[in-house]
This record gives C-alpha cells, structure tokens and sequence, in this order.
C-alpha cells in the first residue's frame, strides 16, 4: 500500500504545466481508518494499472479503470482520490467544470474512507487549485506538509498560488522552502512556469531562483 501512495504523489510529474510539480516526494504511510480492513486484491490491481494510465496522461482509460476498481471495491480510497484527480485534470484540458467538480467530488470521497491520507490530501489541493479555490487549495498543501514536512511539492504548490496573485514575499517563502529540499528541479521549474510572471523580476525571487546577487 506504501507502494501505492507514494506512487499517487509522483504522479504530480503528471501536473508540470498546471503547477509546475515536478519530481518525486517522500512516501506516506497507510492512514489508521484504511488499515482497519484489506482491500480487495483486484480492485488493488487495477488501481495500478490505472495509475499508469494517468502517469502517462491518459486521463480517459484512467477514469475507466479506476472506475473498474471501485466497482471491485466502493471504499478503495486510491481509486477513489486517482479517479478525482484524472478526473479534475481531465476537466483542466477540456473546460468542462462538471468534471473538475465530479474529480472534487470523488476525492473528497476518499478522504471520508481515510481522513489522515496526504496522497488525497495532496490531490485535493491540486483539484481545488484547477477549480480556482486556492484559499482551499492552502489549506489542503499545508495539510500535507503537517504529515510530511520533506513533500517538496506542495511547498511549491503553495508558491504557485501567491504567484499568480504577485504576492512575490510569501511566493519567494515558500520557494525557499522547496528549494532547500529539491534545488535543482524547483529552480528548473520555477524559471519555466507562468505561475511566476508577475512576481518574476523580484529582487529576492532573481537571487533564489536565477543565483543573481
């Protein structure tokens, strides 16, 4: 199951031109309401596959497979949280709220089966983020960082978000925060994403991110 979770965060590579996530982040652990009970060993099986359907932005015959799972198994909650981020990622490319709200939906879901899950908690802040709730979005990230204060990318993700509101203080922040736990691929990132236009010619942003003094 660690297997599982930990590939539920990697997946964010998936999310680069969203939110500029990129890389790996440390393993969470199984959440205590999940452990009470097995799941079933197909629906687990077809998690899987459906998981690299969605690393390889599938996000159609994800949605199809993680749906399979959850006919094999209702309270499979990371079939349930991957079908809501393919889902909400899915809505991002097309324009169609209904499946961003449906992906939100989904997670939330998830969540109920294992309230403690930074995998979920990690997809609803990215979910939130695309639905334009970034107050929530927050919340969600720091929900994260509370269970693994090394997850690179939600630090990031949160940077993102004062970003696109050209607040550059709490956007260089929250950068610092990435960068000293993934300096090489947060800079890379930071310096290719939108998110940091407005914010870009920030003396302390130019310092962290370009080295300029």
């Amino acid at each position: 199951m660690r297997k599982m979770l930990f590939a539920t965060f990697t997946a964010c590579l998936c999310l680069l031109t969203l939110t500029a996530c990129s890389g790996e982040t440390a393993p969470a652990g199984q959440s205590q309401a999940q452990q009470s009970r097995s799941l079933d060993a197909e629906s687990v099986r077809i998690t899987a596959k459906a998981r690299k359907a969605y690393e390889q932005f599938d996000y159609d015959r994800a949605i199809e497979l993680y749906t399979q799972a959850l006919e094999k198994d209702g309270e499979n909650y990371a079939a349930l949280s991957g079908k809501g981020v393919a889902l909400a990622m899915r809505g991002n490319g097309n324009g169609v709220k209904k499946d961003v709200a449906d992906g939100i939906t989904c997670i939330e879901k998830a969540l109920q089966h294992a309230p403690d899950d930074p995998a979920s908690c990690y997809n609803l802040a990215l979910a939130y983020k695309i639905d334009g709730r970034s107050d929530e979005a927050v919340t969600y990230f720091q929900k994260v960082i509370d269970a693994d204060p090394s997850n690179t990318w939600s630090y990031y993700g949160i940077a993102t978000i004062y970003g696109d509101r050209g607040d550059a203080a709490n956007t260089v922040t929250w950068l610092r925060r990435a960068v000293e736990l993934d300096g090489e691929n947060v800079r890379n990132a930071a310096r290719t994403q939108t998110h940091f236009d407005s914010v870009r010619r920030d003396k302390a942003f130019r310092e962290l991110i370009y080295g300029e003094e």
